[in-house]
């Protein structure tokens, strides 16, 4: 079917499940270390309604001090007069950022409110953890690399904790009915990771999610971030003697070795011509799902890009489990 530009056929891609040899053996305790670290700690939010034209929809400003006092730019989306909701919180993609009001009103008009935050260090959000290892290459794949506790990504990972416990608390401005988590690229990956740290989630979209199965995408991926970790070797690290203590540290944050946790409903999409997070990467996150009520929607002359005839899918999927399943 179509064209597949430098991976599997569609046939092997829709049966490839490898096996988690880089998941570590401390997986599960590590990540109840993290969450046990991040219960006595209580996040300041400072949240201003704006005055916004849209008359149906009310719009605030967030300011979400997270576990290390990060100040974590968002905003909140809801149905105007609807205190009570199904939620979606919505993740971007690399160095992207919560994005504008009107990116969400789609999913507004169903009567859903929408959270969306920076990730730490991109968008208008700093980071203001300290890192003792990295490399000479523009972005945050190698902030903390040999330093699994500290590493950018599990940072960023607590830092979702804390979101979400704050967003199902009485504190939070809506009342949260059903809990959907939704994002592309880093997104998609945010979205799967966070859905299997918690659990109880009851919806997931993640559009060709980046953070999945490091092992082939540092083998097959040509464009992106997963480039920054393949720079980093043939730069600095040319023979590769810091390979397995990087991969350790990959391995606790791969979005794939969270997916046997996911039971939701699950929807993907990935083009075959995506050399970014190659489709190879994201089949195996998808078929190492748990969830019974999954789909991956294939299109082969796309590549890692938006698009609208997905976009279609998401409002049916949200439609039906996240508001008519109430």
């Amino acid at each position: 079917m179509g064209r597949q530009v430098g991976d599997l056929p569609i046939e092997a891609l829709r049966e490839y499940k490898p096996k988690l040899t880089n998941k570590p053996t401390d997986f599960k305790q590590f990540w109840e270390n993290q969450k046990n670290g991040l219960i006595s700690i209580l996040p300041n939010v400072d949240l201003v309604w704006r005055n916004y034209p849209v008359p149906t929809v009310e719009v605030a400003d967030i300011i979400f001090e997270s576990w290390d006092s990060t100040p974590l730019t968002g905003l909140l989306i809801k149905p105007k007069s609807v205190d009570k909701c199904p939620v979606i919180i919505n993740f971007h993609g690399y160095t992207g950022s919560h994005g504008m009001p009107i990116d969400f009103l789609k999913w507004t008009s169903l009567g859903v409110a929408v959270y969306s935050f920076d990730v730490r260090g991109q968008g208008g959000s700093p980071d203001f953890a300290k890192y003792i290892s990295g490399g000479r290459f523009p972005g945050w794949m190698l902030n903390g690399i040999q330093e699994p506790t500290n590493y950018y990504y599990t940072n960023v990972y607590k830092d979702l904790l804390m979101l979400q416990r704050w967003i199902r608390s009485a504190d939070a401005p809506v009342t949260m009915t059903k809990l959907g988590l939704i994002g592309s690229s880093q997104g998609g990956g945010l979205a799967l990771s966070l859905a299997g740290l918690v659990g109880n989630i009851d919806l997931v979209i993640a559009d060709y999610p980046f953070n999945a199965h490091f092992e082939r995408a540092l083998e097959v991926a040509n464009l992106g971030p997963y480039m920054e970790i393949v720079n980093y070797f043939k730069l600095s690290d040319p023979q590769y003697k810091t390979y397995d203590h990087v991969m350790r540290t990959l391995g606790y944050v791969d979005s794939v070795h969270f997916c046997d946790e996911i039971t939701c409903p699950t929807l993907m999409t990935i083009g075959l011509e995506d050399a970014v997070t190659p489709p190879s990467t994201v089949f195996a996150a998808y078929n190492h799902l748990s969830s019974t009520e999954k789909r991956i929607e294939v299109y082969p002359q796309f590549t890692h890009e938006s698009n609208p005839f997905h976009e279609e899918n998401k409002l049916s999927f949200i439609m039906k489990h996240l508001v008519n399943a109430i």
